[in-house]
């Protein structure tokens, strides 16, 4: 199996949001007002799956032309340079969007669903019931766009008990186990990771539960948060994960240290 990093543009956002600790969980105001000087560039980052049961697509980054509300553009500072939509990436590998046996969502804010119209004609789309059911409620008003993924079919499939993750949560997408999509909750409720295991040797994808290694090194939190503390029982729960010698990687959807186009191997 391989793993491919795709990053599908980027985000410019408040410096303080990489370390903040759950502190600037809900005023996205603040984070919107920050000076570019006080910005950082990171990736963002997709992840296509080779797998023997066929090629499985973990989030769609920006599409081509992110058309976000203001509140969000002046969160994200978001930009896709050409050639750097999901699509363009697939293209040059050789994937068509029918040939993605399932897109997994991890969560659905706006730089990790946009581009999802455009592989559309994936087999399926997968969403946590947990996060499907929450979206744009509430706390998440601000942070999602319902118009980027409610035209698109997809499957809302809910979390079973496994012993994996910080939840004890996790929903077997292959039948065998090799993808899981595991809960693991803080920044959104619903927000999944993704481990890929091939016999005793698995990579895990923590989505935006931490954004470097510095995260669950310092169990400083990054980014809006639902929930501070499920952050922090997330964190600790990677950093557990990370010190397996089983985990060959564990990969972060912004780490700015994740080079374009890596591949990984189980």
């Amino acid at each position: 199996m391989k793993i491919h990093v795709l990053h599908c543009g980027y985000i410019r956002i408040a410096r303080r949001l990489l370390d903040n600790g759950g502190r600037f969980s809900t005023d996205i105001a603040k984070a919107m007002t920050i000076p570019d000087r006080d910005r950082v560039t990171l990736p963002v980052s997709v992840y296509l799956i080779e797998h023997p049961a066929g090629h499985y697509l973990v989030d769609t980054g920006w599409s081509r032309k992110p058309n976000l509300p203001k509140h969000l553009e002046a969160l994200y500072h978001p930009s896709i340079p050409d050639g750097m939509a999901v699509t363009d990436h697939l293209e040059k590998i050789g994937v068509r969007p029918e040939d993605i046996k399932a897109v997994l969502i991890t969560h659905f804010d706006a730089d990790h669903v946009d581009g999802l119209r455009s592989v559309s004609g994936a087999q399926r789309i997968i969403v946590p019931e947990d996060e499907a059911y929450w979206s744009v409620r509430t706390k998440y008003r601000m942070r999602q766009v319902r118009e980027l993924w409610e035209t698109v079919s997809y499957e809302r499939m809910f979390y079973r008990g496994y012993l994996l993750g910080p939840m004890n949560k996790a929903i077997d997408i292959t039948g065998d186990e090799s993808i899981m999509m595991v809960n693991l909750p803080g920044h959104t409720d619903g927000q999944a990771g993704v481990i890929v295991r091939n016999g005793d040797r698995f990579v895990l994808l923590a989505a935006d539960a931490a954004y470097s290694p510095y995260n669950w090194g310092e169990m400083r939190a990054p980014g809006l948060s639902a929930d501070k503390n499920l952050q922090l029982k997330t964190l600790k729960w990677i950093a557990k994960t990370a010190e397996d010698p089983a985990c060959m990687k564990v990969l972060c959807s912004h780490d700015p240290a994740e080079e374009h186009g890596k591949v990984y191997e189980l």
